[in-house]
């Protein structure tokens, strides 16, 4: 059976090993990223990205739906043009 990304409905989001969130693909192909309770409630916790610290120093953990194929932080971490497109075909 072959894979078929249009029938996945989330990714788990890992950091050094750690589940950390989840990409959700919502209705009107959007997409929302929200962090797992436990990686909020650790003080301790890696930080995945500075995009996601608070003017006050805390973890923004009110995110938007986005109608990217995957929220900007995460779109930003793979490659572009032709290699993306090379990618995508092998998923």
């Amino acid at each position: 059976m072959k894979f078929d990304p249009k029938t996945l409905n989330a990714l788990s989001v890992r950091l050094h090993g750690r589940h950390i969130g989840v990409i959700t693909r919502l209705a009107g192909d959007r997409q929302l990223f929200a962090f797992e309770q436990a990686y909020i409630d650790d003080p301790k916790r890696p930080i995945l990205s500075l995009s996601f610290k608070g003017s006050t120093g805390g973890l923004v953990t009110q995110t938007r739906p986005t109608a990217r194929r995957v929220p900007p932080f995460f779109s930003n971490l793979l490659p572009e043009g032709h290699l993306r497109d090379y990618l995508a075909k092998r998923a």
